[in-house]
C-alpha cells in the first residue's frame, strides 16, 4: 500500500505524544476556513446582499427581506395548489426513492417532502447558504450552480422526482436544465417545474403597453435577456420537455390575481397575499437587473417603481399573473447516460 508517494506510515515524522497530549493544540486548515467564510462573505450591492459562490449569475438578493419575501411566496404557493407541493403522480403507497430540488432557496419544499417521504433521500442545493441547520435526517443540502455540469456520483442519477420552483431568473437555458433533468432520472421518473409568466393578463381586454407593471415587467425581460437568464420562456416549457423526449407530460396554468380585486372570496385572499409578495420583492427583483444590464442606477430605480408600486394596487385593472405548472416522465426504455456511475 502507498502512502500518497510514501511507503509505509513509519515515513511520515510524528509521535503519538505529540498528537495525543491533551495540552496540543490542534490547528485548522486555514484554506478551509477562508472557503467556508467566503460562502457566507456575501456580494454587496444597492443596500442588498446577494450569493458569493459563482458571484454576479443570480440576479435575485439572498437577505433577510428576500427570504422573508420567499417563504410567504412558498405559503401562498401552497394555498394556489390546494396544500399540495407536486402534481406528478407521487404517492405515499409508491414512494420516490431519490428527490432533487433544484435552487431549493430556503428549503421550504425539500423539507416538508421530507417529512412526506421520510424514507426517501432529498438532496436541495442553491447558490447561497440560505437554508436551516435543523432539517430532517434523510434532507442534505449542497451549494452548486445549476447551469454547470451537475454533480456526479450515484446519488446524482437514477432519481424518482427532479422539481424547480419558481427559479425562472436564474437559467441561461432552459432547455439544457431539461436535458440534464431527462439524464438524471431513472426510467420512469418525473420532472416537475412549478413558474410564473413573468407578465401580466386580463380577461376583460388587452393591457395597455404603458401600464407601469406591464412596462415594468417588459423591461425585466429586456434585463434578463442581456444578463443571459431570459424569463419569458415560461410558456414553452410544455414543448421543451416533449422535444426532450418526455412523455405523458401535462401542463396546469394557474391565474394569481394581482391583487385583491376578485370576487371569489379565496381568489381574493390570494390577490392581497400575491400583492404584498410582490411589493416586498419589487425592489430586489429589480436593482441587480437594472443596474448591472440597464446601467440605472438605485435613486432611478426606486423612482423608476413608484409608478409600479402604484399599479400593482390599482383594482381597477383585473390583472392576473400566470403561474405554470408542467410534469413528465422519462421513458421506461431510455438508454442509461453515458457517464452513469454503473456504465
Amino acid at each position: 500500500m502507498s502512502f500518497g508517494g510514501r511507503d509505509s506510515l513509519s515515513d511520515y515524522e510524528f509521535t503519538f505524544e505529540a498528537y495525543l497530549d491533551h495540552s496540543a493544540r490542534i490547528e485548522a486548515d486555514p484554506d478551509l476556513l477562508s472557503n467556508e467564510e467566503l460562502i457566507y462573505d456575501y456580494h454587496r450591492e444597492n443596500g442588498r446582499t446577494y450569493h458569493t459562490y459563482r458571484s454576479g449569475s443570480f440576479y435575485v438578493p439572498n437577505d433577510e427581506l428576500e427570504t422573508d419575501r420567499m417563504d410567504n411566496q412558498y405559503e401562498i404557493l401552497k394555498i394556489l395548489l390546494d396544500g399540495r407541493h407536486y402534481l406528478a403522480p407521487l404517492s405515499r403507497e409508491n414512494p420516490p426513492r431519490k428527490i432533487l430540488d433544484v435552487a431549493t432557496g430556503t428549503g421550504r419544499w425539500a423539507i416538508e417532502m421530507a417529512d412526506e417521504f421520510p424514507e426517501a433521500q432529498i438532496i436541495g442545493t442553491d447558490l447561497s447558504p440560505i437554508q436551516p441547520q435543523m432539517v430532517p435526517p434523510n434532507l442534505r443540502f449542497y451549494i452548486d450552480d445549476g447551469n454547470e455540469e451537475w454533480q456526479t456520483g450515484k446519488d446524482w442519477f437514477d432519481i424518482d422526482f427532479i422539481h424547480f420552483r419558481v427559479t425562472v431568473a436564474a437559467w441561461s437555458d432552459w432547455r439544457s436544465m431539461i436535458r440534464m433533468s431527462f439524464e438524471r432520472l431513472r426510467p420512469g421518473g418525473w420532472l416537475e417545474i412549478q413558474e410564473p409568466k413573468c407578465d401580466i393578463d386580463c380577461d376583460v381586454g388587452e393591457i395597455p403597453p404603458d401600464n407601469p407593471v406591464k412596462r415594468w415587467f417588459t423591461e425585466l425581460q429586456k434585463a434578463s435577456i442581456i444578463a443571459g437568464r431570459p424569463i419569458h420562456e415560461i410558456p414553452e416549457l410544455k414543448r421543451m420537455l416533449l422535444e426532450a423526449g418526455f412523455v405523458d407530460v401535462h401542463e396546469k396554468v394557474y391565474k394569481i390575481p394581482l391583487n385583491g380585486w376578485p370576487r371569489s372570496r379565496r381568489l381574493k385572499r390570494i390577490g392581497e397575499l400575491w400583492h404584498h409578495c410582490m411589493e416586498d420583492g419589487l425592489s430586489g427583483f429589480s436593482y441587480a437587473f437594472f443596474h448591472r444590464c440597464l446601467g440605472m442606477t438605485k435613486d432611478e430605480i426606486e423612482i423608476s417603481l413608484v409608478d409600479v408600486r402604484r399599479g400593482l394596487g390599482d383594482q381597477r385593472l383585473h390583472a392576473y399573473e400566470k403561474f405554470y405548472v408542467v410534469w413528465g416522465r422519462k421513458p421506461v426504455d431510455a438508454p442509461e447516460p453515458r457517464d452513469h456511475p454503473m456504465s
